[in-house]
């Protein structure tokens, strides 16, 4: 397979329990899996994922049904959302694999000897695009409509250093655009939808699911995987 890395050992860390795996071995991780991540959290699959070696690369598999994967750069802001039933080539040399499962989070670090100038990769073709590299959430094309709506809920955050997200109502972000609340509503529900179908969740309406946990997510996972920065102001006074 030209332009893979050959990767020996895949060392893992969840929370000062180490693992080095060789090529032959394969760990699952979850509720309960070889990595127990958390025994007493219902909400948590059994086997949510699995680290496993194939040709030359290590790969993370989301063997889970309904809880996404976050594999997160840790020297960059590049990170790649794993839906579950996908799996990706590890590409980052150190990264972080993170999740949430009811209201707890957890992560779990990896790293490895590889070329850190390897584009993640995917073994699904539906997620690739040209170069076969699947696309990141930074890099997910959307319309200037769509990431202005982000940007007018996301402005407080991206104006200041504060983690706390102040959001503008629905009225007062169609206002400050320009469109009506008609308007407004139906392209929020586009981006959310285009979001969704890559693996991020909490964007998609449910019962007991408030309409401003939906928006609050949006905004926190476009901030946290730039999709959109500071730079992106501009925007609003476009």
């Amino acid at each position: 397979m030209t332009g893979r890395p050959v990767a020996d050992e895949l060392h893992i860390d969840f929370v000062g329990e180490l693992h080095s795996l060789a090529p032959a071995d394969v760990l699952t991780f979850g509720r309960q899996a070889d990595l127990t991540v958390d025994e007493d959290n219902q909400y948590l699959h059994r086997l949510l994922g699995r680290f496993e070696h194939r040709s030359g690369v290590w790969w993370i598999v989301n063997t889970g049904s309904q809880i996404p994967l976050v594999v997160q750069d840790l020297t960059s802001r590049s990170q790649v959302t794993l839906a579950p039933g996908r799996d990706m080539a590890l590409s980052f040399p150190n990264a972080a694999v993170q999740f949430s499962a009811g209201r707890q989070n957890y992560e779990i670090e990896v790293s490895t000897d590889i070329d850190e100038d390897l584009e993640p990769v995917s073994s699904d073709p539906d997620d690739l695009g040209d170069d076969g590299a699947t696309i990141s959430i930074a890099d997910l094309p959307l319309t200037d409509d769509q990431k202005r709506l982000i940007v007018v809920l996301a402005e407080s955050v991206l104006r200041s250093t504060s983690v706390e997200i102040e959001l503008p109502t629905n009225k007062a972000a169609a206002h400050r655009l320009g469109w009506t609340i008609t308007r407004f509503n139906r392209k929020l529900d586009n981006v959310c939808d285009r979001l969704t179908k890559v693996g991020v969740s909490g964007l998609r309406g449910a019962a007991g699911t408030l309409a401003t946990d939906r928006r609050t997510s949006l905004v926190d996972h476009a901030v946290r995987s730039g999709l959109v920065t500071e730079a992106d102001l501009h925007l609003l006074d476009d």
